[in-house]
């Protein structure tokens, strides 16, 4: 789908990022919909590293489990193609995100609201799914049954040298999140 980070993108500016994100999807063709769907779990993939859910960790105060770890990959995915782009590549360039460096001025404990998950976004082309009657069931199966492809679920990334790092190791790979969130590492 091509037009796959411009509907995300485009959210960021909307009051109501998910109403947008609906009504958007809503009047594009099934196949498109289901393009965005597949687009979608598959920009998880490179996402799914330990080096990205270790800066995840420092941002959330050594507790991302897997499935907060599944919803900052969707938020990753919300800054848009640049911030993700980059934080694939360097993890530690998530300091220089807007909605980061927000977050670092805000006092901990945090609203549930403020951390940088997204967990709904995944379910947005679900509930318009839901509403289209060219759409027979979860959208997600669909596309699974329809175009063959196995939607990730959960992440299991294969990067295990980065799976356990103490404070010392995590300060010295991300040295600019350390800065701004290590003092919270409670892990």
């Amino acid at each position: 789908m091509n037009d796959f980070w411009t509907f995300i993108e485009h959210s960021q500016g909307a009051d109501d990022r998910e109403a947008f994100l609906a009504h958007r999807l809503g009047g594009i063709p099934r196949s498109d919909l289901l393009d965005f769907v597949q687009h979608l779990s598959a920009t998880r993939e490179p996402a799914n590293t330990y080096r990205l859910w270790r800066a995840a960790d420092i941002l959330m105060e050594g507790r991302c489990s897997t499935d907060e770890f599944h919803y900052f990959q969707m938020w990753l995915v919300g800054q848009g193609r640049t911030a993700y782009d980059q934080a694939i590549a360097n993890p530690d360039s998530l300091a220089e995100v807007p909605a980061i460096q927000s977050l670092a001025s805000i006092p901990q404990p945090w609203p549930d609201d403020d951390y940088p998950t997204w967990e709904s976004l995944e379910y947005v082309a679900c509930e318009v799914g839901e509403q289209r009657p060219d759409i027979d069931g979860d959208i997600r199966d669909v596309v699974t049954d329809e175009r063959h492809v196995t939607l990730r679920s959960d992440p299991s990334p294969t990067d295990v040298e980065w799976a356990r790092l103490n404070p010392e190791e995590l300060a010295l790979r991300y040295p600019r999140l350390w800065t701004l969130f290590g003092e919270h590492w409670t892990a």
